[in-house]
């Protein structure tokens, strides 16, 4: 019996013994396992439960506190990440980084919109996505340790909806380590294509100016030495010089009068004073205006007035100032017997009217027309200097009616003569923004079905 209780004793004792291990030693440390495995991984567990015996309490606390720690560092990550890809996402610059490998590591969306470039190129070398040598030099120029360099890259597109030409300009600065070797590159692609476009309007702007003062200057320098160097000249020759300089005066007068009008129209300080305005009585003041400069070319103005009264809120006088571009040119075109019409035309929409000049003249190609309403543009440039033109009046008008928030287009065949159509609303908006221009495929037989046909009669 004895011996019996102490084997007893000793199998109660033994099994506590494994039961406290098991339960202190044993499952704490396979929990401790399972937490360090989850920490490895970056999986934040929370609900530690610190028990165990020796140490491993304390082992658990100080793992409670890396993981807290660790969801810190995440949380932190996460918030800058978030930043940089919200203020990457929002720049209308491009922007990549890549390693030293020339692998992108980070791209923005404006990168491929630039380059078109489909899908992530986040883990594709730039050889695969940017497909322009200039690019590349940059960069190499950038891993050679030059620091910031910067280079401009043209991108010909010649297909598709974007087909045009896009300059960016690229600054390509080093990515250093702590040992000061470069880890990468941070390209930042700004797009200058308008600041291109821009410069190369002015540089055609100053070259036109210069080669329409030229010729008149020319003539007045030839004609005053002439003139000093002729002292005795005869009265008869004398008076066709001065004619001719009265003539190229004449000219460049009104070359700066309209450059000066342009350039106003051109940066908003032209404003409109717009009031209510009848069409019909407006029309019939301008052909009186021109009827005497039409009957000495031996010339017709007739006038197509709206059946219904109509008012309209627009700027009488840059009307007229419209219409005196329109009406000068179209006589200048046409030869005596000609009839020119102007007048209105039936509305396409219940808010705006129409207005027309037809002129009976030569007309203009077909692969020029949508070039007349650019300044110094001139279908044939000797007939129109010799009739006195400046190639400005069509440019003036087109930013006179786009002021009002109309749009303006032409229709010609050569041969049988041109139609320039403007529309303008009833009712003016300021600061409205200019519409599109005016298609004149949809609308070409309307026009000639509205204007009348004893145009062509002449």
């Amino acid at each position: 019996m004895k011996g019996d209780l102490v084997s007893a004793l000793v199998l109660v004792s033994a099994l506590g013994a494994a039961g406290f291990i098991y339960a202190r030693v044993y499952i704490p440390l396979r929990r401790v396992r399972q937490l360090v495995r989850q920490l490895a991984e970056g999986k934040s567990q929370g609900g530690y439960v610190r028990s165990g015996a020796m140490g491993l309490r304390e082992i658990i606390t100080g793992l409670e506190q890396v993981d807290e720690r660790m969801e810190l560092l995440r949380v932190s990550a996460r918030q800058e990440g978030f930043g940089l890809k919200a203020i990457l996402s929002s720049m209308v610059e491009g922007v990549i980084i890549t390693d030293r490998d020339r692998v992108i590591r980070l791209a923005n969306q404006a990168f491929g919109r630039m380059f078109k470039v489909p899908g992530d190129p986040v883990g594709r070398r730039t050889f695969d996505v940017i497909l322009h040598a200039d690019v590349h030099v940059i960069m190499d120029r950038a891993f050679r340790g030059e620091g910031e360099t910067t280079g401009e890259v043209v991108v010909q597109e010649t297909i598709g909806v974007d087909a045009g030409r896009s300059v960016f300009l690229l600054n390509a600065s080093p990515l250093r380590g702590e040992d000061d070797e470069i880890q990468g590159l941070v390209l930042v692609f700004h797009d200058i294509t308008r600041i291109k476009q821009l410069e190369e309007v002015r540089r055609e702007f100053v070259a036109n100016v210069s080669h329409e003062l030229r010729t008149p200057l020319a003539i007045f320098h030839g004609y005053l030495e002439t003139l000093l160097h002729a002292p005795q000249m005869p009265q008869e020759e004398r008076t066709r010089v001065l004619q001719v300089l009265k003539r190229h005066s004449d000219r460049l007068n009104a070359l700066v009068d309209d450059l000066l009008t342009l350039a106003r129209l051109e940066s908003g300080r032209i404003r409109l004073e717009c009031v209510t305005v009848q069409i019909g009585p407006f029309l019939e003041r301008i052909r009186e205006d021109w009827r005497q400069t039409f009957e000495k070319k031996k010339c017709l103005l007739e006038l197509a007035t709206p059946v219904d009264p109509v008012l309209a809120e627009l700027d009488p006088l840059r009307l007229e100032q419209v219409f005196y571009n329109l009406l000068d040119n179209a006589l200048k075109y046409s030869d005596a017997g000609k009839t020119v019409v102007f007048g209105t035309l039936p509305p396409e929409e219940a808010d705006t009217v129409r207005f027309f000049v037809r002129d009976a003249g030569v007309g203009i190609p077909s692969d020029k027309i949508d070039n007349i309403f650019q300044r110094f543009y001139r279908v044939d440039r000797a007939r129109s200097r010799e009739l006195g033109g400046t190639g400005l009046g069509l440019a003036i008008v087109k930013h006179i009616v786009q002021l009002h928030g109309g749009s303006v287009g032409a229709e010609s065949e050569v041969g049988k003569g041109t139609t320039i159509l403007f529309q303008l609303p009833l009712q003016h908006q300021a600061d409205s923004p200019p519409p599109a221009e005016l298609d004149f495929g949809l609308a070409k037989n309307k026009l000639n079905d509205s204007i009348p046909d004893r145009l062509n009669q002449h």
